[in-house]
């Protein structure tokens, strides 16, 4: 449970679809999944999170995930080039009074976009328990 006043970040980075090779991925792209999922409709998710602490704000975590992808910028984007794979970078932020939110700059946006991938944002009660979050 949060404290009044903490605040709790997680990035991660998120592929999703029918042909994912997980394989493939984390030799493309130098990282481990932290998580691999696959939901009722054989829909697979390859999960990939950011390996700081959750009072790390959103812009430096985002800033570490996008200074290890932007080398292999080539091998994400023939990724995302495959029939029905998205990717996006998955934000989960609450705070222990429900108040407060994130900035992100131009810089930071236009470079995630530049990478091909979308943003989700997922606000999370102000009673949440971290081990309780389900990130599928």
């Amino acid at each position: 449970m949060l404290s009044e006043d903490e605040k709790w970040y997680r990035v991660r980075l998120r592929l999703v679809g029918d042909n994912l090779s997980i394989k493939e991925i984390e030799v493309k792209l130098g990282l481990k999944t932290s998580r691999r999922l696959r939901d009722k409709n054989s829909t697979h998710y390859w999960i990939s999170e950011s390996l700081t602490d959750s009072d790390v704000s959103f812009e430096e975590q985002i800033t570490l995930m996008l200074n290890i992808l932007e080398p292999r910028i080539k091998a994400l984007k023939e990724i995302l080039s495959l029939p029905s794979i998205e990717g996006d970078l998955f934000l989960g932020f609450s705070s222990g009074n429900g108040q407060g939110g994130a900035f992100l700059s131009t810089e930071l946006l236009r470079r995630i976009a530049d990478c091909g991938l979308a943003l989700t944002l997922d606000l999370y009660p102000p009673t949440v328990d971290e081990t309780d979050i389900s990130y599928e």
